[in-house]
């Protein structure tokens, strides 16, 4: 008897330091999804991530306080981001990923997603979005997506869902500086030059244009009778919509159109030759407030109100196609891209953060104005600022299902905005990528003499008949042609591609 109550008892003990053991288990660091008991909670993980821009003072504060309290809370992460100037931006998120920095998110424009792809900077991004991107799957548009699935597998996070119908192709003005000079619209090239020389007269401390590496195709509504697209982010390169057939822009007599009217932009001071191709610069001037024109971008006169009102609180900005009546298309649903470098060490976290942002317009809200109270107010479904300094850039994340103008943007403004899309068409090379591995060599070669001898034709800085020829040359012994022929081979398999899901379509 005395024996099996030994063994009764040992039985006992056992079982009680098993479920002891157990319950410490059970609310360990990994319990029910990651929780911990009161004190027992795992240090929090710290997510780097890269934007660009120049950090405002409230955004470091706003960074270190109210949002990485809350991210803590509620992802049990500290985020660590870094600002790199616009003008150091390409260069320095180049170096990053070339050399394996372990940072776990970067944004950039929906142009490098391919290319990024290509040269292996990128995780794909299926699974990690399947189990922790609910949020940005339902606010963001299947469509959207599809621009950055490449070789089957989705490379980027489309952010932005929003209007974008001719983005980049539009002109946007100081439009209480054009009333002043007794102008209220712009509609062709002969208004902005007449706007600049107006201005000129009246004040010639005045900047005519900031984007001289852009807004060749802003013409192209006037100057040519074709509705042309371009194809590549360095505008060598453009689609015909009407037929889908490619052109070599290049060599063709739309060119030396465009250059030879940034020749006269330049002769009359409208192009600044001091200020033409130095980014960093021309921001200074906008952020001045002399700037009178610059490329539009659906929604840049209201993106860019906030900067230029702190130099003037009387600017008023807004958007203008040449020739609206000309048909605007769709290239890509959104031009921001967020992107895990394949090199993250919490790509798991980076995905939960993104999908935070869109959990609920509080979130939303929240991070891209700040404390509401501190920093905003809601005044009649508009955002009231109290801050003049930015957050987390409005347009990155443009959602329609949260959207809210700010009080100081006109309401003509904020329709421009939600009619862009209006009578809008697909662009024929939506969804196509140009993967440059096939010729890699001979294009890294073309980007080089592009670069260097075609840019100053672009600006106006050059004259097109001296410089032309020779830069022509030199660009095709560089390997142009092989280049022009293997975009040319990709382009009608896309097409293909195309017409084949089509018809398996029609036979549904």
């Amino acid at each position: 008897m005395i024996q099996l109550r030994r063994i009764y008892m040992i039985g006992w003990l056992i079982g009680i330091i098993a479920l002891t053991s157990a319950c410490k288990i059970a609310v360990g660091p990994d319990a029910a999804g990651g929780g911990s008991a009161p004190g027992a909670q795992r240090a929090s993980v710290t997510l780097r991530m890269i934007m660009p821009g120049d950090e405002s003072a409230r955004m470091r504060e706003f960074i270190d306080n109210e949002l990485n309290a809350r991210l803590k809370k509620e992802l049990n992460i500290k985020l660590e981001l870094t600002y790199i100037p616009w003008s150091d931006y390409q260069s320095k998120v180049e170096l990053a990923l070339s050399t394996g920095e372990n940072y776990d998110l970067f944004w950039y424009g929906m142009s490098f997603v391919s290319d990024y792809k290509a040269k292996g900077y990128l995780r794909p991004l299926d699974s990690l979005l399947q189990t922790h991107g609910q949020a940005l799957t339902a606010n963001i548009p299947l469509d959207n997506f599809k621009q950055y699935r490449m070789d089957g597998r989705l490379w980027a996070i489309p952010s932005q869902a929003f209007t974008s119908a001719g983005k980049f192709t539009s002109v946007m003005v100081r439009q209480d500086l054009l009333e002043s000079v007794g102008m209220k619209e712009i509609r062709t090239i002969a208004d902005l030059e007449a706007f600049y020389l107006k201005m000129r007269a009246v004040d010639p401390s005045y900047y005519g244009y900031l984007e001289t590496d852009r807004g060749q195709d802003v013409l192209w509504r006037e100057l040519s009778d074709q509705p042309l697209t371009f194809l590549d982010e360095n505008q060598m390169f453009a689609v015909n919509e009407e037929t889908g057939a490619l052109v070599n822009y290049l060599e063709s007599d739309l060119y030396e159109e465009v250059a030879r009217v940034r020749e006269r932009w330049v002769g009359i001071g409208l192009i600044d030759k001091r200020l033409a191709g130095n980014k960093a610069a021309n921001i200074d001037e906008e952020v001045a407030g002399k700037l009178l024109f610059r490329v539009g971008a659906v929604s840049r006169a209201m993106e860019n109100l906030q900067t230029v009102q702190n130099a003037d609180p009387d600017a008023k900005l807004r958007e203008y196609y040449l020739f609206p009546s000309k048909p605007k298309y769709i290239v890509a649903p959104s031009n921001e891209a967020y992107m895990i470098p394949a090199n993250a060490q919490h790509p798991e976290l980076a995905m939960q953060f993104m999908n935070w942002i869109l959990q609920s317009k509080e979130h939303y809200n929240f991070i891209i104005y700040g404390v509401e109270g501190k920093d905003y107010r809601i005044e009649d479904d508009k955002i009231k600022l109290l801050t003049n300094d930015q957050f987390m850039y409005e347009w990155m994340w443009r959602n329609k299902n949260y959207f809210m103008a700010t009080t100081n943007v006109d309401d003509s403004v904020v329709q421009d905005m939600m009619h862009n899309d209006d009578n809008a068409k697909i662009s024929r090379i939506f969804g196509f990528h140009f993967n440059p591995e096939p010729v890699k060599n001979e294009y890294a070669k073309v980007l080089a003499i592009y670069n260097e001898k075609f840019l100053p034709i672009n600006l106006g800085i050059v004259s097109y008949d001296k410089e032309f020829p020779g830069s022509m040359e030199a660009l095709n012994k560089a390997g142009y042609d092989k280049v022009w022929g293997e975009l040319q081979r990709q382009y009608a398999a896309f097409r293909a591609a195309q017409a084949a899901r089509a018809d398996q379509e029609a036979l549904k």
